[in-house]
């Protein structure tokens, strides 16, 4: 295994094990001011913290099963373990904000008193903390991996950041009689949580589906193919993303009088490239002979 292998899975495994110490710590806490202030947005958030030590559960073993060497039975790997954890991730979040909507239109049929409001002030600052914290530290693998299941984790501590300020604006308004404030907001941080199980799920299924890979990635292709005298152009291009691999497979359009070590130095050439430009990427090419014809860069729709 490679340096640059072993280090990604460093990242991996320190941002999984984080993600899980923050959400149990918050969970403490969080579980002692709600029982303290009686408030409906302290136990949503609680509630958000016991979904994202779940989802932070399962990050942790299918990054642990993701970073499993291909074998016989798995052929391209087990990437995608990444993915299957994202959509947990999502049944999770989405089932506590259903939840979270039932509790809080109760608060809002029968508002009470928040008590004891400072005491949860302090947690939800402490909150923001740990999450500000944690948050660093998955961007910063998220930068270096490209991880789907640290990116899907991380989305949902963007929003708690937004939730901990909602939630301490609710206990410090709370002491002038705007108990109805509390229930609203519980509804509203509710209804955010089910939107991004929606992304998350969505997002996931999409890398199960063998979604083509987005951005620029055919045009970097066909800049690469150009930088060949010899290439004549590429076609029927297909990308996909398993976990931090994209398997990439093109046919590449070459003068049928080459020599078979000229046709396949060719082809090295171009695959050195496409890696270069996507570390870690598969890369299969396909060398179909035609006539000597324009020299072009564009994909070819079919084969001459």
């Amino acid at each position: 295994m490679s340096e640059g292998t072993n280090r990604e899975h460093r990242l991996l495994m320190l941002a999984a094990i984080a993600s899980v110490a923050t959400a149990l710590v918050l969970i403490a806490a969080k579980t002692v001011a709600w029982l303290m202030t009686g408030s409906v947005s302290m136990l949503a958030s609680l509630v958000d913290s016991v979904m994202d030590s779940m989802a932070s559960l399962i990050n942790f073993f299918a990054i642990r099963y993701s970073l499993v060497p291909a074998d016989e039975e798995h052929r391209f790997g087990h990437g995608k373990a990444e993915a299957l954890a994202g959509l947990g991730q999502a049944i999770f979040i989405a089932g506590s904000s259903v939840f979270l909507i039932h509790q809080s239109v109760l608060k809002l049929m029968d508002p009470t008193p928040i008590e004891a409001s400072m005491v949860g002030i302090g947690v939800m600052i402490l909150s923001i903390a740990l999450t500000f914290g944690l948050l660093l530290v998955q961007r910063y693998v998220i930068r270096h991996t490209g991880s789907t299941a640290i990116e899907a984790d991380s989305l949902h501590y963007v929003s708690d950041l937004a939730v901990n300020v909602g939630i301490i604006a609710v206990l410090a308004v709370s002491s002038f009689g705007w108990l109805w404030l509390d229930g609203a907001v519980g509804l509203a941080i509710a209804l955010f949580i089910l939107r991004s199980a929606w992304h998350i799920a969505s997002e996931s299924s999409q890398l199960l589906l063998d979604r083509e890979m987005s951005g620029d990635v055919r045009n970097r292709i066909g800049a690469i193919v150009a930088s060949h005298p010899d290439a004549l152009g590429f076609h029927d291009l297909r990308t996909r993303q398993s976990g931090r691999t994209c398997f990439i497979q093109l046919h590449l359009d070459m003068d049928q009088n080459l020599t078979l070590r000229v046709a396949h130095d060719l082809a090295d050439s171009i695959e050195s490239g496409i890696k270069k430009a996507f570390p870690g990427a598969d890369v299969i090419i396909h060398l179909d002979p035609v006539a000597v014809g324009p020299r072009v860069a564009v994909e070819h729709p079919e084969n001459p």
